[in-house]
């Protein structure tokens, strides 16, 4: 598995890897603009694309993870700990932040595992899921 900028030629592979993008115009264009300014970063084993992180430096001029999908087939397996660390080593800042909802069991597990600490909660985003958001202190243990 290697990581690697993604291209607008990746487009169609990450639509076909997202579930989400696969029904919703609006994250499609989303990706559309983090590859065009250089955002999104993509794992891909052969020819194949596993999965895909966007980095940004939009939160309070810090590094955020806005997104972070892996493939149904590819889960469990270090996809999401590569692209992770793809993202981390390209963070111009101290501190990389990201957030997920309280639901999603499998990206807190993630985050917990790969050094992020909760840094708040952000309430009514989702009705009735709050954001729990992450923090990663680059350059500390």
């Amino acid at each position: 598995m290697r990581t690697r900028d993604a291209v607008i030629q990746d487009l169609p592979a990450l639509i076909a890897v997202d579930a989400v993008a696969q029904g919703s115009p609006e994250r499609v264009e989303s990706l559309r603009d983090a590859i065009a300014a250089g955002e999104a970063i993509v794992a891909t084993e052969g020819r194949t694309l596993l999965g895909y992180v966007v980095l940004n430096h939009t939160f309070y001029r810090n590094g955020f993870i806005p997104l972070l999908y892996v493939g149904a087939e590819s889960r469990r397996q270090g996809v999401g700990t590569a692209l992770l660390q793809a993202a981390e080593a390209r963070c111009r800042t101290e501190k990389l932040f990201t957030s997920t909802n309280e639901s999603n069991h499998p990206m807190r597990a993630l985050l917990e595992a790969t050094g992020y600490q909760p840094s708040g909660v952000i309430k009514n985003l989702d009705p009735g899921d709050p954001e729990l958001v992450y923090v990663r202190f680059r350059g500390r243990p």
